[in-house]
């Protein structure tokens, strides 16, 4: 699994290819709404662009510690031992598991965040996921479409978009 520690380290790790482009607007929308210092309003992170990548790479916010910024690291997951990490919250599960939380291959869970990620043309090729476990917010874990059998990602989908009884 790939750990981000910042936005600066993502941008150095699509540039080794090691993360997608794809990957990294998604990070960067969400630090471009967090900087103290205004820039273009950018609502969708397809329309991020290299230009507003470099702009974001000059900003003191490019190099803050996800951890104590956004409550959590970001992860890549590469191979299927990397889902057993992906830890969601289930109370009872945890009650019979010794106090473990079970993880994305374990049940289908709600989460803050589970969605595939658009592209720009064709099919997605990542889904997020993100449960906030402190104020801040929580770790945040991209996986491959070559996972999503194993990470359940239509279950967990579904348990996070119910749909309304006709």
């Amino acid at each position: 699994m790939i750990k981000i520690h910042h936005f600066k380290e993502a941008y150095q790790l699509h540039k080794q290819h090691k993360i997608s482009f794809r990957v990294l607007q998604d990070q960067a929308a969400v630090m471009l709404g967090l900087c103290q210092n205004p820039h273009s309003s950018v609502s969708d992170p397809l329309e991020i662009t290299q230009a507003d990548i470099n702009w974001l790479m000059q900003q003191t916010e490019a190099t803050q510690d996800y951890g104590d910024y956004l409550g959590g690291y970001v992860y890549v997951c590469e191979n299927a031992d990397d889902l057993l990490q992906i830890h969601g919250c289930d109370f009872e599960w945890a009650e019979k598991h010794d106090g473990k939380w079970p993880n994305v291959t374990d049940m289908p869970m709600s989460w803050d965040a589970c969605d595939y990620l658009n592209e720009a043309s064709g099919d997605s090729k990542w889904v997020i996921f993100l449960l906030c476990w402190n104020n801040a917010g929580g770790p945040v874990y991209y996986v491959p479409k070559e996972l999503w059998v194993q990470a359940r990602v239509t279950e967990h989908i579904e348990a996070n978009n119910p749909t309304p009884n006709t």
